[in-house]
């Protein structure tokens, strides 16, 4: 759902800031002020009827009610308490992507019911910890808590920001309408909130807050080619689809809550292992000034990401926090941004090349990483970009292994008319798997794209 909603509400999250209003500015001040009062009792129940709600639709209607993974029961919680945590065997998608999906819904049924993000938190936590004891009779499991809890933190603070984009309480009519519909898709229980409170038919204000500094839009389709090992020795090329979103400016002055400033990147690849291609996610929790001229601004960061990249040739995903320096300097008519992070890894997963006992094809552990990036702007436009990061995952289940991971780009842009353009982007994945019981194992896979794209900003 997720996917599908990001595609559909591309185009309204593309519309500039003042286009989206359907009254006059002199007209939208005259109404009354928006409020949402804190209700944490609605949040939590929203949380627990959301776990009852899909309990219901695993226990009766998924195999036909056959799996006895959901027959719950008073013993069933017994065992659970007793047990306490152990790693689950699901897929790579469950586990990665579905679960930190599933926990941006907790985190958004407070988030919507007037917390902030750090006040949205615990009900993310806790809604996780609720099916986690009482949902499965398996028993609860680090991976699941963790996903779920902290990714579910960057996604639902992500879409509650992208919806209130699309979200427009001074517009009217037809266009009123499809606007709660597309807001909906993105944050569902943003959009529940607001029919529960009133907001989705009341004419009003907008929050304050509801569009940032600088927001710009890149939707992108192309070709893809990953090689094993060499470029020439390629697997078949396929279509992908992307669409990019980049909110705030931490430049000008978006860094005062968490994720005032952030990136989100969803790419479908289609003919892969898995629709999904790669979602990241990159939030600014906070900033400080080192230095600032007319021509330069120079910060230190405390940041969020999340990572999900499942491909046929690699999968790779993680929970992580950074410090980091970032720093924008202007010419004439160029820009030079540089980033630099220092990573920990709650939560890694990446690929394992032998089969264990998880019967899972990738292994979890915490790690370590550094990244670096620069790109390059003309008349405030992405024209060429470089990146690289490396990372240690040591695990913790699964193979007992250190992997060394690398992932290294570069990318440019060439703009043709207005807002389309055309483009190559190089990335190199590198894996040196060191593992305890087997033979070692590296891996390269060069990968090339050639696409045209859409910029809104």
């Amino acid at each position: 759902m997720i996917t599908l909603a990001l595609l559909l509400s591309w185009s309204a999250l593309a519309v500039p800031a003042q286009a989206s209003f359907m009254l006059a500015p002199a007209e939208a001040d005259t109404l009354p002020e928006p409020f949402v009062k804190k209700n944490g009792w609605l949040a939590a129940g929203e949380a627990a009827g959301l776990n009852l709600l899909i309990w219901s639709y695993d226990r009766y209607i998924r195999e036909n009610g056959e799996n006895p993974g959901f027959r719950i029961s008073i013993d069933s919680w017994k065992e659970n308490f007793k047990n306490g945590f152990e790693w689950d065997d699901n897929s790579f998608t469950t586990n990665q992507f579905a679960h930190p999906y599933h926990g941006s819904l907790y985190f958004n049924a407070a988030r919507s019911n007037g917390f902030d993000y750090w006040g949205s938190l615990p009900f993310a936590l806790g809604g996780s910890l609720m099916w986690e004891y009482l949902m499965e009779t398996h028993h609860p499991s680090y991976n699941d808590w963790i996903a779920t809890s902290i990714g579910g933190a960057a996604f639902g603070e992500s879409l509650h920001r992208l919806s209130a984009m699309i979200f427009d309480n001074t517009a009217t009519g037809s266009n009123r309408t499809w606007r709660e519909i597309g807001g909906f898709v993105v944050n569902p229980m943003g959009g529940l909130n607001r029919l529960i409170h009133g907001d989705a038919t009341k004419v009003q204000r907008n929050p304050a807050d509801r569009m940032p500094g600088d927001f710009r839009s890149n939707f992108e389709i192309g070709f893809r080619t990953i090689g094993e090992n060499r470029m020439w020795e390629s697997d078949t090329t396929r279509v992908y689809i992307r669409a990019a979103f980049d909110y705030g400016d931490p430049f000008g002055g978006d860094t005062e809550k968490p994720f005032d400033t952030f990136n989100f990147d969803l790419q479908l690849n289609f003919g892969d292992v898995s629709g999904i291609g790669h979602a990241k996610i990159n939030g600014l929790l906070t900033a400080y000034t080192l230095s600032e001229s007319e021509n330069s601004t120079h910060l230190l960061t405390a940041n969020q990401h999340f990572t999900y990249i499942n491909n046929s040739a690699y999968e790779l995903g993680d929970q992580s926090f950074s410090a980091g320096y970032l720093s924008k300097i202007d010419g004439r008519d160029v820009s030079l941004i540089t980033k630099l992070n220092a990573v920990g890894i709650i939560m890694g997963a990446t690929k394992s090349d032998y089969e264990d006992f998880t019967g899972r094809s990738y292994c979890y552990g915490p790690g370590l990483g550094f990244s670096f990036s620069t790109a390059i702007l003309r008349n405030n436009r992405p024209f060429f970009s470089l990146g690289h990061s490396s990372q240690w995952i040591t695990s913790l289940n699964g193979d007992s292994a250190d992997h060394y991971i690398t992932y290294t780009y570069g990318r440019l842009d060439l703009p043709i008319q207005n807002f389309f353009g055309l483009g190559v982007e190089y990335n190199l994945y590198h894996a040196d798997r060191h593992y305890d019981d087997f033979p070692d194992v590296v891996q390269r896979n060069p990968e090339v794209k050639l696409y045209m794209n859409w910029l809104a900003y």
